[in-house]
């Protein structure tokens, strides 16, 4: 839009200039398992407990914890700080039941995702499956499931090594005589963790659960930072020992801070790109999409999610003839002493 200022002085204002960044989702959890009732392998977003005992039913005896597994991950959620949530009845408890439920949840706004009731013996691989196959479309989540067993020994068996995925120990304690294993503990970790920024940190913070089934002492805490599994301790109540996923010692996707933000940074990259698609794909258009990104991530450094940050955002002829951008971030997150480079193309 040109207008003129003084006879013969025009500005020319081009509506690349005032795109921004959208609004990034960070705390939204997508929860599978099985309920008495509902429907099932839809996603249904949730507006609190009360609804979700309405739609799926009752959750089951303390002493069956394989049964109705939904409805007591919902309510540890809740009470851990979800506020969005997306639930999921699975049509049984197999892994291939549960298969069909995360590939229908794959194209939902997700940040972390929940199998309720399961362990990493029973569906760590499922897990890991569907988190590689959703960062490959761009839907980028963390997932959090507990640790196999109920003994040290078994929740130092490494059976998962992965920079998205939290493995969580011990069980749950209900009373002087019910238990339950170490998948709904992640329920209640994941609930936390939805509560919080990316680049707020989960530990030593309090955990809402009855009691810990397990008690560790400071020789087994430090075995189970070790193994990468994220450990759960009685302390001024019940605390979160250290927030690491399970990559491996050295990676610097470690902390669970360092996966989030660099997830945030790419969601926000994108959500900043869309207003772009269907312009010229020319000098001038890149310059304003690296000026909308520049805002964008000089709002992360103000928010203490980065410490610092390089961008560029180039295209080669091909790309331009093909509507493809390039954008390489460098960025620092808060608590990594690593840069991380995260290579773009936009279409």
């Amino acid at each position: 839009m040109t207008e003129m200022i003084i006879p013969g002085t025009y500005i020319d204002v081009r509506a690349e200039g005032l795109i921004s960044a959208g609004r990034v989702a960070t705390g939204i959890v997508g929860v599978v398992g099985t309920a008495r009732s509902g429907p099932t392998n839809e996603p249904v977003t949730l507006s609190g407990s009360g609804h979700a005992r309405e739609l799926f039913g009752p959750p089951g005896d303390l002493n069956q914890p394989a049964e109705f597994t939904l409805i007591r991950a919902i309510e540890l959620l809740y009470n851990n700080g979800a506020s969005n949530i997306v639930a999921l009845r699975a049509a049984g408890s197999d892994q291939d039941s549960y298969i069909a439920g995360l590939d229908t949840l794959a194209n939902e706004t997700i940040n972390i995702v929940v199998l309720a009731g399961q362990d990493t013996i029973t569906m760590g691989d499922v897990l890991v499956g569907h988190l590689n196959a959703t960062e490959q479309i761009d839907r980028e989540r963390i997932g959090v499931i507990g640790a196999a067993g109920n003994t040290m020994t078994e929740f130092l068996t490494r059976t998962l090594s992965d920079d998205r995925v939290i493995v969580t120990a011990p069980g749950l304690k209900y009373g002087e005589n019910s238990t339950l294993p170490s998948a709904y503990t992640a329920a209640a970790v994941a609930g936390l963790l939805a509560s919080v920024s990316p680049q707020t940190s989960i530990t030593n913070k309090p955990l809402n659960v009855p009691g810990l089934a397990v008690s560790f002492n400071y020789g087994q805490q430090a075995q189970l930072i070790d193994a990468g599994v994220l450990a759960v301790v009685r302390k001024n109540g019940y605390r979160i020992l250290k927030g690491i996923t399970t990559a491996d010692q050295g990676d610097p996707f470690t902390a669970i801070t360092t996966r989030r933000i660099v997830d945030y940074a790419k969601y926000g990259v994108r959500s900043a790109a869309d207003p772009y698609i269907g312009r010229l794909n020319n000098a001038r258009v890149r310059a304003a999409l690296k000026a909308t990104l520049d805002a964008f991530l000089t709002r992360m450094v103000e928010d203490e999610a980065l410490t610092n940050y390089e961008l560029a955002v180039s295209a080669s002829r091909a790309q331009e003839i093909a509507g493809e951008v390039s954008v390489v971030m460098t960025i620092q997150p808060t608590f990594s002493i690593d840069f991380i480079k995260v290579t773009m193309i936009l279409r």
